[in-house]
């Protein structure tokens, strides 16, 4: 009876410890991958930056540039490796979202915004940001978004500012 009991001791230990081990694995896998999207991130915010610094970079009234051409990068743009999957690699904030800082729709995943871009970038501000992928939470997605891009997000929702400025 003693050995029956040692052995399932063990094996309540063991699995344990594999529980724990996966859930450290994939903090700090997550971890890494937000590193190295911020990385990339940095790299093409300073790109766009060392462009619109640039006499014959195409830029609008703003003083930034119009378009982002992967082409500024060679062999090897800046990728969002997280979210990829055959979408757009950068998208271009359109009309509407001229006035924002971050896009409306700010994590992704295979059924969400599969024709949105791995980056978004507003030419009439400067601001470049990396979606991330959905997390098990919204609280989890919005800490993975605000680390990756720097930002101190209150909300992976909120509203922006520009449509409460019309009301």
């Amino acid at each position: 009876m003693s050995r029956l009991v040692n052995f399932i001791a063990f094996i309540t230990l063991l699995v344990g410890i594999l529980v724990v081990g996966g859930w450290r694995y994939r903090v700090y896998q997550t971890s890494s991958n937000a590193s190295a999207l911020q990385a990339e991130l940095v790299r093409l915010k300073r790109e766009i930056d060392r462009r619109a610094a640039m006499v014959e970079t195409d830029k609008n009234d703003q003083g930034w540039p119009k378009t982002v051409d992967p082409l500024w990068f060679g062999d090897n743009p800046p990728r969002n490796r997280w979210v990829n999957g055959g979408r757009p690699w950068i998208e271009m904030a359109n009309g509407d979202q001229v006035h924002l800082r971050d896009p409306i729709v700010r994590a992704v995943d295979d059924k969400v915004g599969p024709d949105l871009g791995e980056f978004w970038y507003n030419a009439s501000n400067g601001e470049v940001r990396a979606r991330v992928p959905m997390g098990a939470s919204d609280r989890e997605t919005l800490t993975r978004y605000n680390k990756v891009n720097t930002t101190t997000l209150d909300s992976l929702f909120e509203s922006p500012s520009w449509r409460n400025a019309q009301r």
